[in-house]
């Protein structure tokens, strides 16, 4: 199965990606990237802020998953109480 994925980058430095999918075409997904880069400020282009399409697989979308669960359980856990 194909995973498609748009990934936010500060220049050549991967930030996170911003959506995952296996319900859309690439070139829905890609129309998307075209879109949001659009939509970025002067600003944001000059810190090299960018969108980019990108190609994922089912085994690395539930990893990253797993990842981010871990992270907020562990945020969570770390918080105070009271």
């Amino acid at each position: 199965m194909q995973v498609f994925e748009i990934h936010k980058y500060r220049g050549d430095e991967l930030q996170y990606v911003v959506a995952r999918t296996n319900k859309h075409s690439e070139d829905y997904v890609k129309s998307d990237v075209e879109k949001m880069n659009s939509l970025l400020t002067p600003e944001m282009k000059a810190e090299g802020i960018r969108y980019v399409f990108a190609l994922g697989t089912v085994d690395s979308m539930t990893r990253k998953t797993g990842d981010r669960r871990r992270a907020k359980k562990e945020t969570v856990q770390l918080a105070p109480t009271g």
